[in-house]
């Protein structure tokens, strides 16, 4: 299959936000093993499972756009969101995220592995053979991939999917800007990412943020009647409207939550899976 490569826009803000990769890397701290050094770039990716995989395809589409990608030999679909993706596997329960991905530079899994274990951290190798992935005390799963590892996907893994949608997607994406994490105990989950993410870079509204190249890992105590893993992942997005792109997601049947943000939507998918956009800066 011929390789899919970035389209004009998606080169100009990948080159953008993977500049600011170094201010991601991590140096170890004493107690915390042999010094090492990890340069993450971003949010590389978001999974999870749906119970109807083409419904989640239409409404995804009309929202971020068509660059989509279908599994060669599983029913699950990738959808390119500026310099990361989504991927949505079929399966239950719905609003089941099964993981997020940090994207890392100079990727090795047997130096990952060493990592993780010098801090006492199991890392296990994904069943491709091309990341690793921790689970945290509340079960919440973490992966580690090579930077950009959409470029895999598309060229390896997956065979384009042309996806008939009229007009443009009601956001022009530049990737994920976040993820935030419901944990039990948000004190005790900061020390646990800080041996692999360093340190804490902000604490704002009972949060606690890790910067990670151009994307943020977030810490939050679940919500009362929610249970542990991603509460949400926010996207960045060319500067929008925010009213005209609120009426094109009800008219598309999401459900518009109150912002966290002004003029950063938040919505729920068909499926009940909460969205957060924010205009980039």
């Amino acid at each position: 299959m011929k390789r899919m490569g970035r389209d004009r826009l998606g080169r100009r803000e990948a080159l953008r936000w993977m500049g600011a990769a170094a201010g991601g890397a991590w140096a170890s701290r004493a107690g915390w093993g042999a010094e090492t050094t990890l340069q993450y770039t971003g949010i590389d990716h978001v999974d999870w499972h749906m119970p109807d995989v083409a419904r989640a395809r239409e409404f995804y589409t009309r929202v971020f756009g068509t660059t989509v990608v279908r599994n060669k030999g599983a029913e699950r679909t990738y959808f390119k969101v500026g310099n990361a993706y989504i991927v949505i596997d079929r399966g239950q329960p719905p609003q089941h995220i099964d993981h997020y991905a940090v994207g890392l530079k100079g990727h090795s899994l047997e130096g990952l592995r060493t990592f993780l274990g010098e801090r006492g951290i199991a890392g296990k190798i994904t069943p491709n053979g091309r990341d690793l992935y921790f689970t945290d005390a509340d079960g919440v799963r973490t992966q580690l991939s090579p930077d950009y590892s959409w470029e895999g996907i598309a060229a390896d893994t997956a065979t384009h999917d042309a996806v008939p949608v009229q007009g443009e997607p009601i956001f022009r994406a530049m990737g994920i800007e976040h993820v935030l994490l419901n944990v039990s105990d948000p004190e005790q989950a900061a020390a646990y990412y800080a041996k692999v993410f360093g340190t804490v870079s902000m604490r704002r509204n009972n949060r606690i943020f890790f910067q990670l190249g151009k994307g943020r890992v977030g810490l939050l105590k679940t919500p009362e009647g929610a249970r542990a893993g991603v509460n949400h992942y926010c996207v960045a997005a060319e500067r929008f409207d925010y009213a005209e792109v609120v009426k094109k997601l009800e008219q598309l049947g999401a459900k518009i939550e109150k912002p966290e943000i002004a003029g950063s939507p938040e919505f729920r998918d068909p499926d009940g899976l909460l969205v957060q956009v924010t205009p980039a800066r």
